[in-house]
């Protein structure tokens, strides 16, 4: 009598496309569980694709996304609401009521992340990179990099700057 095989199992995603696929980055950053790991950190972690990001934009970002950027860059929170163009009122109540962001404070939320991604691979550290953010540059006259990236247009500033840095200084 011939033993019945079992059929294999496949792995996960193998030869499907992940529909839902959400940022995480490779290694869990501090030995922190998934459920820990901050929003604001994980959009940090590593690029993402546009399609997901475009993806994340229109469905809003969570508003507790408010608080990790506080922790992450180690500013007040009013810094953060000027940052997203939010009152402090509603961002409060999205806070408690648990909702997301709107499309346009969720962009920022992205590009904000981003350009803090592209500031840690310039200057190679958090610490490093948050501090320049906050510092006041005399390139962008006098402003700081991070009041520069509620728009898109200061946001590519920054990024020309970051990228003459990274090129040795060259503006």
């Amino acid at each position: 009598m011939a033993k019945r095989r079992k059929p294999m199992k496949r792995s996960p995603g193998a030869g499907t496309v992940r529909r839902h696929a959400r940022l995480r980055p490779r290694g869990r950053p501090g030995g922190l569980r998934k459920q820990e790991i901050p929003p604001f950190m994980l959009f940090v972690a590593r690029e993402t694709p546009a399609a997901q990001k475009i993806d994340i934009i229109r469905a809003g970002v969570g508003a507790r996304v408010v608080d990790d950027m506080v922790a992450y860059l180690e500013v007040p929170k009013a810094v953060i609401f000027a940052l997203l163009h939010t009152p402090e009122s509603t961002a409060h109540k999205l806070i408690k009521d648990n909702r997301n962001l709107d499309a346009a404070a969720s962009e920022r939320v992205v590009r904000v992340a981003d350009i803090t991604r592209l500031a840690q691979g310039t200057f190679g550290a958090r610490e490093a990179a948050t501090h320049w953010l906050k510092s006041a540059n005399l390139a962008l006259a006098g402003a700081t990099p991070l009041s520069m990236l509620d728009t898109e247009p200061g946001a590519g500033e920054v990024r020309r700057l970051l990228h003459a840095i990274d090129a040795g200084g060259v503006l």
